[in-house]
């Protein structure tokens, strides 16, 4: 990404409120952490009922970047998912994601997935995280 900027709209596909075809998600923040609840439609599944785990991942992956600042921006070197059992159609869940560590230009960051009914752990994921600065 070198000479390029990252710049930011309202067309991400998880959490873009413009994209026609995104998901939509709603993240809050809240002492440092980024929280979501959601429940995912068929359109989404890979096996009968059964939602993919990429979307998982993707989802997971977006609740970690989401914890950039107004004066950073994350991209993703490394994602690290653990599936535990399978999310279901329709099936409410939260999302939590938050910084497990910082280096100079470079956090570790952590997010997990589970049932608001039951509390079981849908998937867990840890990734690298690269700092870009905002321009002053």
């Amino acid at each position: 990404m070198k000479g390029e900027e990252l710049l930011r709209d309202n067309y991400c596909f998880v959490c873009g409120k413009e994209n026609p075809k995104g998901m939509h998600l709603t993240f809050k923040r809240e002492d440092g952490k980024v929280y979501a609840r959601f429940s995912l439609p068929e359109y989404y599944q890979g096996y009968n009922r059964v939602i993919h785990g990429g979307i998982i991942s993707l989802i997971l992956d977006e609740a970690m970047a989401y914890l950039q600042s107004l004066k950073e921006r994350f991209l993703t070197g490394k994602l690290t998912v653990k599936f535990h059992t399978p999310l279901l159609v329709e099936e409410e869940v939260e999302v939590e994601a938050w910084v497990e560590e910082e280096r100079k230009r470079v956090k570790i960051t952590k997010a997990v997935m589970k049932k608001t009914k039951s509390g079981k752990k849908v998937a867990e994921a840890e990734a690298i995280m690269f700092v870009l600065k905002e321009k002053e």
